[in-house]
């Protein structure tokens, strides 16, 4: 009886272990593996398929954006210098007929009109303070240019400072390899070898001297022409040299120029707003003073009525005001107590 019990028993322990299992294995398939926030997510129509790749993500993949920046005018430092002062220039005197025009209608509708004087005054201003902050900024730009373009020109002075030193240099070591073996020892020595004994030592310094009469040989033939080019180049070098300091100082002269045109533009600009605020000023007040001339022109002073005067004229009346207050002012130096007297005088 014991062992029947005992296996019933372990055949329901493996039953329940294994309804156990089977839940959680479900469970474990089915949920989402751990993300990493370091991998990309693919969207779900990327995902490749077990035949190869789809053919429909090379089609739905967005389009690269278009490129809006486009090339709308030619940058600063890709223009020449050149053509970067002539349209600094350029477009300086454009603006500054634009407003010699507009000038020109507020000196017409002024002569038109006499009245319209003072106020054609402050618009011209206007334009010439306008005028002045323009030539300002385009002296201070172009300034700026010269200088850079100075700067520039001393770069490439230094560079032919360094190339015309290294010619120098050259010319007087060629100069000195010219002369450094006399061909007349050479051929002394060459003969004098050939007179003595076969032997290798006198063969190889045979050799060795012919060696050195064919480079002085290729020396009196080539070197006056290096040494020549060499004389040649560092004078052609060092004339452009002196070209090139004439025109690093025309430039630095240039900025310098332009320079002192913004310094008097500004000065002129602020001359010109303190005859701006002259103006604004000066027409508050005739402004004021139109008011006032119409408002004291038109002024009707307000009297009193015929029955007022009438009634005031009657005898007695007067009298017997007079009368009043002189009570009233007597019973208040006595008394001290104006609303008593008041109250007394009423009702007398």
């Amino acid at each position: 009886m014991r062992p029947a019990c005992i296996l019933v028993l372990a055949l329901c322990a493996v039953a329940s272990a294994s309804l156990a299992q089977q839940p959680a294995g479900n469970d474990q398939a089915a949920a989402p593996p751990p993300s990493d926030s370091s991998a990309p997510v693919l969207p779900p129509h990327t995902a490749p398929s077990a035949s190869g790749p789809s053919t429909s993500t090379a089609s739905e993949a967005p389009a690269p954006a278009p490129d809006t920046q486009g090339a709308s005018e030619v940058p600063v430092e890709a223009e020449p210098f050149d053509a970067r002062v002539h349209r600094r220039i350029e477009e300086y005197g454009q603006r500054h007929q634009q407003r010699d025009r507009q000038m020109a209608t507020y000196d017409k509708v002024s002569g038109s009109d006499p009245g319209l004087e003072r106020f054609a005054d402050p618009r011209r201003v206007q334009v010439e303070l306008s005028d002045e902050l323009d030539r300002e900024r385009t002296s201070e730009e172009l300034a700026g240019d010269y200088a850079e373009q100075a700067h520039s020109v001393q770069s490439k002075i230094q560079a032919l400072r360094e190339f015309i030193a290294k010619r120098r240099q050259a010319g007087d070591a060629l100069s000195k390899q010219n002369g450094a073996v006399p061909r007349q020892d050479l051929e002394v020595a060459i003969q004098n070898l050939a007179r003595q004994p076969d032997s290798p030592e006198a063969l190889a310094r045979m050799r060795d001297i012919d060696r050195k009469l064919s480079d002085a040989d290729r020396n009196e033939r080539d070197l006056p022409l290096q040494i020549a080019q060499n004389k040649q180049e560092a004078t052609s070098a060092n004339g452009e040299l002196g070209k090139l300091h004439a025109l690093e100082q025309s430039y630095e002269k240039e900025s310098k120029t332009f320079a002192a045109d913004a310094v008097s533009a500004r000065q002129n600009r602020l001359r010109l707003a303190d005859r701006l605020e002259y103006y604004v000023v000066v027409a508050q007040a005739e402004d004021e003073l139109e008011q006032g001339r119409k408002a004291i022109g038109s002024v009707q002073h307000l009297s009193a009525s015929p029955e007022v005067e009438a009634t005031l004229s009657l005898p007695g009346s007067g009298a017997k005001s007079d009368e009043a207050v002189q009570r009233l002012r007597d019973c208040v130096r006595q008394t001290d107590d104006v609303k008593g007297c008041r109250e007394k005088l009423h009702q007398e």
